[in-house]
């Protein structure tokens, strides 16, 4: 009985600090779903977006929000899946806004340069 009693005490005072072990903290959460976001989004893409459409490119970025892959989900806890969904969606979204700005304002410096040309060339 006291082996019994030693073992069950033992479980009782370790278990939860194994199971805190292994339960990844908020701020890695976010850290990791900034990371993986950064992998994800092909900011080429958006930049070319931005080219091409300009304005309607950028406000496409803006309104498109991607959602991380289920399979990174699964098995955690919820208060991770809800941090690392909310980080993952502000990452993502800040990264394609910005390339489709910067590929919006490279066409416009583009079309201004070809602009300015085609008047200087025809004085």
């Amino acid at each position: 009985m006291k082996k019994f009693l030693l073992v069950f005490g033992f479980v009782l005072v370790f278990s939860p600090i194994a199971a805190m072990a292994q339960m990844p903290a908020s701020t890695d959460a976010c850290t990791q779903a900034q990371l993986d976001a950064q992998a994800d989004i092909n900011s080429t893409l958006w930049l070319g977006a931005g080219c091409l459409f300009g304005i309607i490119g950028v406000a496409a970025a803006y309104v498109i929000e991607p959602s991380p892959p289920a399979t990174r989900l699964i098995g955690m806890p919820p208060d991770y899946v809800v941090m690392y969904s909310d980080c993952y969606k502000a990452k993502a979204k800040s990264i394609q806004t910005s390339a489709a700005t910067k590929g919006c304002l490279l066409y416009a410096v583009w079309a201004l340069a070809v602009y300015s040309l085609g008047i200087a060339s025809s004085l």
